[in-house]
């Protein structure tokens, strides 16, 4: 891979190169390595603009990041283009410093300045409220597939990127399951109401068997989040997945209709972009400020508030540390939130 940048030194252009096979060589997710190369490249802009000389890995130290940093939020960037780009200085210094490119005191410093805000960064979630308003907009306006998206977005805590990457075979109506392959591998559970969202858009596509009657008999559910899975597999209540589809094979697809993408657009499989946009446009028309990374917060807060139990939070949404997710133990405290708050909004 050879990188050309001539706001960085030759030798900074080969090193950085050689950071991103390292990450590929590591299973880093594409959309990873395309965002640690964009903040690089705003990283090298940036020193080159405020010290009129080549960016080179060896002059980054925390004054560097803290300036770097401090530009960010002077321009009203996002908290969590902020948070990945400390992301990506945690990552890029512990390569350099694992090369011995920088020394073990300068190391320390730039970790602990990309950490400054990390305890201090807001998680935000959508109120009851909200979250009725939005999916009452959804179910009235919003297309089947827009509807299984939202649902699936705010019922399972999966990430956008985990989304987009799900096939139709990863969908478990038996288990009420849904086997996550993008990321950190997993089994999440898939409640009732947003199964039922799901059967709706995959009958749409001819993928699966509807009733004449049209109604897709999984039973609903009470409360949030739901506790009532789909049932066994049975020809009278569960439809059945078609051998032979009846609409054509989205574009860019093959193989057996499990293989293909669960979520499409007239493309094929429905982007990242393609998801936020879905997102947005419900959002705005219901006028909730919800996106699909506060949706995931939400489910996250709503699973803690009801089962206090971190370690079961942190698999289920496919997190190594359970420090990961100790933010939602702080964010709603015992006294301060109670469980039927969530669930009565939901019901």
């Amino acid at each position: 891979m050879q990188i050309v940048n001539r706001f960085a030194t030759d030798e900074e252009c080969s090193r950085f190169a050689d950071f991103l096979s390292w990450l590929t060589f590591r299973g880093r997710r594409d959309s990873t390595v395309r965002s640690y190369r964009s903040d690089w490249q705003d990283l090298t802009i940036w020193y080159r603009r405020n010290s009129s000389s080549p960016f080179e890995a060896t002059m980054l130290d925390a004054d560097v990041v803290s300036g770097w940093r401090l530009e960010a939020e002077n321009k009203g960037r996002s908290p969590s283009t902020i948070l990945r780009r400390l992301a990506f200085v945690r990552s890029y210094v512990g390569w350099l410093s694992g090369r011995q490119t920088i020394d073990e005191v300068t190391t320390e410093a730039i970790r602990a300045e990309a950490k400054l805000r990390r305890a201090q960064r807001g998680t935000k979630v959508l109120a009851p409220e909200d979250v009725h308003h939005l999916l009452s907009h959804v179910d009235q306006r919003g297309c089947l597939r827009d509807q299984a998206i939202v649902y699936v977005l705010l019922d399972s805590g999966v990430r956008i990127s985990e989304l987009v990457e799900l096939d139709v075979g990863d969908v478990n109506f038996a288990r009420g399951e849904l086997s996550v392959r993008a990321g950190r591998m997993r089994v999440v559970p898939l409640p009732t109401r947003a199964a039922r969202k799901l059967a709706w858009s995959l009958g749409e596509r001819g993928l699966l068997e509807l009733p004449d009657d049209g109604e897709i008999v999984l039973p609903a559910t009470g409360g949030w989040p739901p506790t009532d899975f789909v049932a066994p597999p049975d020809a009278t209540i569960v439809p059945a997945l078609r051998s032979v589809p009846l609409s054509p094979m989205p574009y860019g697809c093959s193989g057996s209709p499990a293989e293909w993408p669960l979520f499409v657009g007239e493309r094929g499989r429905l982007s990242i972009n393609g998801v936020q946009r879905v997102v947005r446009k419900h959002a705005t028309f219901s006028r909730v400020d919800a996106t699909p990374q506060r949706l995931r917060h939400t489910f996250a807060l709503a699973h803690w508030t009801k089962t206090r139990d971190l370690v079961g939070l942190a698999e289920v949404l496919g997190l190594e540390s359970v420090e990961s997710v100790r933010v939602y133990s702080q964010l709603a405290p015992a006294e301060d939130i109670e469980a039927a708050n969530i669930t009565q909004a939901f019901g």
